[in-house]
């Protein structure tokens, strides 16, 4: 603005000295009426806003909107609501009109009650013990006829990766899911009330109230993975992942039978030869015996001997040993531990 005024105050002065109007018009890079007018000294005139002679009064927008938000029309579009005054013989405004009113009122969207999704918190568990925190879940199993399935009920341990106890049925519900817990406590020796938390995501089965009063009578502590958030229950869904490509997975089962044959080896395999490397490279079966430190004492002896034999073929720390995580648990950071077995 300052810029402009400065414009006019200088050809002012031009043409008070009888500079023509189009050469000042070229110079200075507006139009000849502009010229025109600041030599006059008139300014443009003032548009003020124009309403509509057909513009709808606010009585008008009023009805419309509680017409919009009528228990009547409160699930119809405005298409539907017009077409439903016609019928009627009656006409209001126009489709567009109806639209219009909606987005001025801010309310340009569904206007019916919506379904508000609790916020779930973040589910954070830890162990440091095998027997403290077991995560199960359910899978299903191909079956010879194509579109029918068996079910895998899996429960494993968090801290030892050990799995305590599997099933495989022709159904995935509540009752069979209430028969399982039982018959893996049973099998693991806990019938008394422990300090032991089940943890799984939110299928059904999981979440029924005769499962959930089942835990509660057996004094057990639950805990819930968040709606489709799979990192929320990362050792049931990595035991899976490891199950179905190993080649005890078959495309498809001829019977219960034979899934149980299968799946009987696949778990031997899992917990006494499958050697994890958040374990220290140790079996699911020796953490969870407690045999951790009888198998670290003979590597260490193996690495020392080693060592004193080629010691160059080490850093110069000496050799290092990987040894299990202390703690484990649901959205508990990963930090993968070692030692050296020397100084």
């Amino acid at each position: 603005m300052e810029k402009r005024e400065f414009m006019k105050e200088g050809i002012s002065e031009l043409l008070q000295a009888r500079v023509s109007q189009s050469w000042l018009s070229d110079i200075y890079g507006v139009s000849r009426s502009s010229v025109n007018r600041w030599q006059k000294g008139t300014l443009p005139k003032q548009r003020l806003p124009r309403t509509p002679s057909n513009a709808l009064s606010s009585s008008e927008r009023g009805r419309i909107l509680n017409l919009l938000y009528s228990e009547e029309f409160i699930e119809d579009t405005p298409y539907k609501i017009v077409s439903k005054l016609l019928d009627r013989g009656e006409w209001l405004c126009s489709i567009h009109t109806m639209y219009r009113v909606l987005a001025e009122a801010g309310d340009i969207k569904d206007r019916r009650n919506q379904r508000r999704h609790p916020r779930y918190e973040k589910p954070t568990i830890q162990a440091t013990a095998p027997r403290q925190l077991w995560s199960w879940d359910i899978t299903r199993l191909p079956a010879e006829i194509k579109g029918e399935y068996y079910f895998l009920y899996a429960m494993i341990d968090v801290y030892s990766r050990y799995e305590v106890g599997w099933m495989i049925t022709h159904e995935e519900n509540s009752d069979r899911a209430q028969h399982f817990i039982r018959e893996t406590l049973r099998q693991q020796g806990i019938e008394d009330k422990v300090q032991l938390t089940i943890h799984s995501d939110r299928g059904s089965p999981m979440i029924a109230s005769n499962t959930v009063e089942l835990l509660a009578v057996l004094g057990l502590a639950q805990s819930f993975a968040r709606p489709r958030v799979s990192d929320d229950n990362p050792f049931s869904e990595a035991q899976f992942k490891t199950l179905k490509y190993h080649r005890f997975f078959k495309p498809w089962y001829e019977s219960l039978e034979d899934a149980k044959e299968c799946l009987a080896k696949f778990f031997e395999w899992y917990n006494t030869e499958h050697r994890h490397i958040n374990l220290g490279l140790l079996t699911p079966e020796m953490v969870h015996e407690g045999k951790v430190d009888e198998v670290l004492a003979t590597r260490t002896k193996a690495l020392i001997d080693a060592y004193s034999k080629h010691p160059e073929r080490f850093s110069k720390r000496g050799p290092k040993l990987l040894i299990p995580q202390e703690r484990v648990g649901i959205n508990i950071p990963v930090t993968r531990q070692s030692m050296f077995v020397i100084g």
